[in-house]
């Protein structure tokens, strides 16, 4: 049987939590997400318990129904009742139970993110042209997300000038980067199940118009498509190699995003006409994506140069797959003939070019054709794509060191007549291909037509060209300074660059790029780390000559400190050809990424003395005519290093200095915010997020990281994605037009700067200081078992065999504290550095009650403590340290429990103290019920994930399928490690699953 130990003293401190059924009563009924997840909880509840009667045992059933109903608050011991149950199951009953309460969760996930894209719909059929509500909060301190029409509406009411929105909307400059960082567990095949279980409950809940057969028949292959899910194995079998993770973000492109796009440019135009009918709308690509899947090298060695190369071919691939398919349409929708309408001079002349360069085509389609020009323009245009498409599988196939004319040229399409090389037919631009697209669009145009699936291809061409997304590359610094030093030594210099002080290194890397002579000597032997990261600059240089330099322009490096980890990759970036120091041009822009809090406190030294060269300036690529620089501000490893608190208010300074600086030497600057999914690293409500950056910093131009946990949760529904996409643009808008003059208020930023030093202070006494809290982490959170986890191609650590907190990774030290129901990283130190600010004046309550009202950065750190908060569970916390706590440590941990304890109990208080509110979240009705279910349901996982482990833990050796007696339960069962540590892995799967924001 499955051991487990009781959780003493853990009933008080759970907060009593209404049924749903009450909860929906209590909140008003404007809240419709709130009914309409009361409404449809139901279909999955019943849903739910169906498969479980057909797929398990009577009495398993039984025992998991009721397993689930001990969660309800009214049942009373519930945690003695659930320790009980859980000690009376096997090993495959328990088993059963995680993947059963997984398997909520996700219906569960499926059913809100439906409810955010039928609200989201809603909200587009009943806005109103303007802002009924005279009594509406202005636009700095607004909180709900606004749509387009809304944001123009408001602007105009408050007299926006033209003039000044057309500008910023001509600079909109949004970048979205997908990330392999996947604590997004869920294998594609599983991905796959839910879209189809999604598409039917969709079809099901929107159906007013079926009849009762047909409602039958949807609940039918419901039924049938969740009990297929069942069946299938929900871990991964094997680790996932970069280019699986490369195929899992490019999905999102694929099923939504491709053809999601078109319709936000489409939807920003037509709110423009309403408000601003004479403002001309941004540029087509205003938004567009990039990727660290398979670009991002720092601390994962499975990403080479050759892994790079070939994750842009395929990028490239789908593109071009995509770009054959709408032609094909198209070809099929423009049937014009010349006999019934007039053709443009420039759209006949190509086609006569056409004729000489496909002369096979022309022989082929002439014939068909022969009245329909459109069409036959549209052969030739496939023709090329199919060409460029071959060419792209012959540069995948040979890799990023072939030739660069490419390979033999492709076979003939049929006749006698030998081809012309590929190189001259292929599209060598995705230029090309809009121009043929144009030139088409401008005939019809010109004749009073239009095409609408035209004019969709037109601007897909313009966002995703033939790369899809841009690659952004990162790197350590140290790799970069290694790599120099082996250099200098092979070079005999008299002081060799490792040994050189820090302005040695700046003078010497500043001769080095400004000259053309080679510094790297062709034949020299290098160590394999420094081999590979000249390689990484070669592979650089020639996939931009392959793809232009819109594949992969930016240079990323991590753990950036000074000046020289910079101009290190400019040198080396030099040596490949990317920088020409004669005409000062760099095809490379090198973003620095500033982590920790000392790095982010340097941030503003470092880069004003690089602006104060004229060389580094020259150096910059353009925007708008000034030169852009690009800085990147880390959340994960400062919260790490020094808590929320003090990681947040780092970057708010950082971010104000840095603008500061750029003005005063006429740089464009692009704040990159590294956020990560959870709040502990940086993540949250996208809207509130950007509305609460400081006044004046963004310009229209921001970069965001999507992690790969949160791309399902934000891509994968049409509308979903749309209301993602256009919340952001309209929250940059919103920013960079209204600004808001408390984030320069003094004594606002003196509160916040001894709040950040006490809250850092409390942070690191038990993070950093106390000598037991490694052990504490590493036993009393699953972290260990995550490592094990087959859902990603990065290693937990940054260096192997390191225990200490120093080398793991962020996500990692959130996800362990995530599971174990502490969530720690996102809120520890908050409460200690709010008591000792009253603790000297009692009277500052109400500042921060006006803070949390009028400073949209205060009032999101607040929300954000609050929303994590509401999701600790300190009873189910206490009992991961109780039953997983080595007995030699059971006094060391308690006193560490108690410390968090205390903390977290202070911490709310205070939170409800400024808020006003009575409870957590009362301020979001539906996302207090949300979290109400997810932590009532999500109980009895808890409790299986400790007793599994505890039995996986008690094994000190790697066993045989069957174990000996000192592994045995009480009823004589045995289990090998492996089955133990599955059932663990399910447990995992399952509380990410109900958590959602897991690392």
């Amino acid at each position: 049987m499955i051991e487990n130990h009781s959780a003493a003293n853990s009933a008080p401190m759970r907060q009593s939590m209404p049924t749903p059924a009450a909860a929906i009563e209590a909140i008003p009924a404007s809240q419709r997400v709130t009914r309409l997840l009361g409404e449809r909880l139901e279909l999955v509840e019943d849903l739910w318990e169906t498969v479980l009667r057909s797929e398990c045992p009577p009495e398993q059933a039984e025992r998991l129904l009721r397993l689930k109903q001990l969660s309800d608050p009214d049942e009373a011991d519930v945690t003695g009742a659930i320790v009980q149950l859980i000690r009376e199951m096997d090993l495959a009953e328990a088993i059963a139970a995680a993947r059963a309460f997984s398997l909520y969760f996700q219906l569960v996930n499926i059913l809100e993110q439906h409810i955010e894209e039928d609200t989201y719909l809603d909200s587009l059929k009943n806005q109103e042209n303007g802002p009924s509500d005279p009594f509406l909060p202005a636009l700095a301190n607004q909180t709900d997300p606004a749509t387009f029409r809304q944001l123009f509406a408001r602007l105009r009411s408050l007299n926006v000038p033209p003039a000044q929105l057309e500008k910023l909307l001509r600079t909109l400059d949004l970048r979205l980067v997908f990330t392999a960082h996947p604590t997004e567990i869920v294998r594609h095949t599983v991905r796959h199940k839910q879209r189809r279980v999604a598409t039917l409950i969709q079809k099901l809940e929107q159906g007013s118009g079926l009849n009762c057969l047909e409602r039958q028949g949807l609940r039918l292959q419901l039924e049938e498509e969740i009990r297929l899910w069942w069946r299938t194995d929900e871990l991964h079998q094997f680790k996932p190699t970069v280019l699986d993770e490369v195929d899992y973000a490019l999905h999102y492109f694929q099923q939504v995003l491709f053809d999601a796009m078109p319709q936000l440019r489409d939807r920003i135009r037509a709110a423009l006409k309403l408000s601003y009918p004479d403002v001309e709308p941004p540029r087509d690509s205003f938004c567009t994506f990039g990727s660290w899947v398979g670009s991002d090298r720092d601390g994962n060695p499975s990403v080479t140069p050759d892994i790079t190369w070939r994750t842009a071919c395929y990028q490239r691939q789908l593109m071009l797959e995509r770009y054959l398919k709408a032609v094909n349409e198209l070809s099929d929708q423009l049937s014009i003939s010349m006999q019934w309408s007039q053709v443009s001079p420039a759209l006949l002349e190509s086609l006569e070019m056409d004729r000489l360069r496909f002369p096979e085509i022309y022989e082929e389609r002439a014939a068909r054709y022969r009245l329909e020009p459109y069409r036959l323009k549209l052969s030739y245009t496939m023709e090329r794509l199919r060409l460029t498409h071959q060419r792209n599988q012959q540069l995948a196939d040979a890799g990023w060191e072939s030739p660069c004319d490419g390979s033999a040229p492709p076979p003939p399409m049929g006749g006698s007549m030998a081809p012309a090389p590929t190189q001259e037919l292929h599209y060598s631009t995705v230029d090309e291909f809009r121009y043929d697209l144009e030139l088409i669009q401008d005939s019809l145009e010109r004749t009073g037509l239009s095409c609408e699936s035209l004019q969709h291809l037109i601007s897909q061409a313009q966002i995703f060209a033939f790369c899809l997304a841009s690659l952004d590359i990162r790197q350590e610094s140290t790799r970069h300074s290694d790599a120099l030093d082996e250099l200098s030594r092979y070079l005999q210099l008299a002081v060799p660059y490792g040994e050189m002080d820090e302005a040695q290194r700046v003078e010497w890397l500043l001769s080095e790029i400004q000259t053309r002579r080679p510094l790297l000597p062709p034949t020299a032997k290098w160590s394999a780390a420094t081999a590979e990261t000249f390689a990484v600059f070669r592979m650089l240089q020639r996939l931009q000559q392959e793809f232009g330099s819109r594949i992969c322009r930016t240079y990323v490096i991590s753990m950036s400190h000074t000046v020289s980890d910079l101009l290190e990759v400019l040198l080396l970036a030099k040596e490949a050809g990317l920088v020409d120091p004669l005409a000062q041009r760099a095809g490379l822009l090198v973003v620095p990424l500033f982590e920790t809090v000392e790095d982010l406190q340097r941030a503003p030294a470092v880069m004003g003395t690089l602006f104060r060269h004229p060389f580094y300036l020259a150096l910059l690529g353009s925007d708008g005519g000034q030169p852009l620089q690009e800085v990147m501000l880390g959340y994960s490893d400062s919260n790490k290093d020094s808590g929320f608190l003090s990681s947040n208010w780092e970057i708010h300074k950082a971010q104000i200095a840095l603008q500061r600086l750029a003005i005063e030497h006429g740089v464009a600057l692009r704040i990159f915010h590294g956020r990560g999914g959870s709040v502990g690293r940086g993540g949250g409500p996208a809207y509130q997020a950007i509305l609460a950056q400081p006044s004046g910093t963004l310009s229209g131009r921001i970069k965001i990281t999507e992690q790969g946990e949160v791309l399902a949760s934000k891509y994968s529904l049409p509308e979903l994605a749309l209301y993602n996409l256009e919340t952001v643009t309209t929250a940059v808008l919103q920013n960079s037009l209204v600004s808001s003059p408390v984030d320069e208020t003094p004594s606002w930023n003196e509160l916040m700067g001894r709040l950040a030093a006490r809250s850092r202070d409390h942070y690191r006494a038990l993070v950093h200081d106390n000598p037991d809290l490694v052990a504490f982490f590493q036993q009393v959170t699953p972290i260990e078992e995550i490592s094990k986890l087959q859902i990603s191609s990065r290693p937990a650590r940054r260096k192997s065999g390191a225990k200490d907190l120093s080398s793991l990774r962020a996500i990692p030290w959130v996800f362990g504290w995530t599971q174990s129901r502490f969530l720690l990283p996102s809120w520890f130190g908050v409460g200690a550095a709010l008591q000792e600010e009253l603790d000297q004046d009692p009277g500052q309550l109400e500042l921060l009650r006006l803070l949390y009202q009028r400073w949209p950065f205060f009032r999101m750190l607040i929300s954000k403590v609050e929303m994590t908060l509401s999701k600790v569970d300190l009873d189910l916390a206490h009992h991961y340290v109780q039953a997983l706590g080595r007995s030699e440590n059971r006094e060391a941990f308690e006193a560490i429990f108690q410390s968090i304890a205390a903390e977290f109990g202070l911490t709310r208080d205070l939170v409800l103290a400024i808020t006003g509110h009575s409870r957590l979240l009362d301020g979001d009705p539906a996302l207090q019920l949300s979290v109400d279910l997810r932590n009532r349901t999500i109980i009895p996982l808890g409790f299986l994930q400790v007793a599994l482990l505890r039995r996986l833990r008690d094994q000190n050796r790697q066993p045989p399928m069957s174990e000996t007696s000192a592994s045995s339960s009480d009823d004589g069962r045995t289990y090998s490690r492996s089955e133990l540590l599955r059932g663990a892995l399910l447990t995992i799967n399952g509380i990410a699953a109900g958590m959602r924001n897991t690392g």
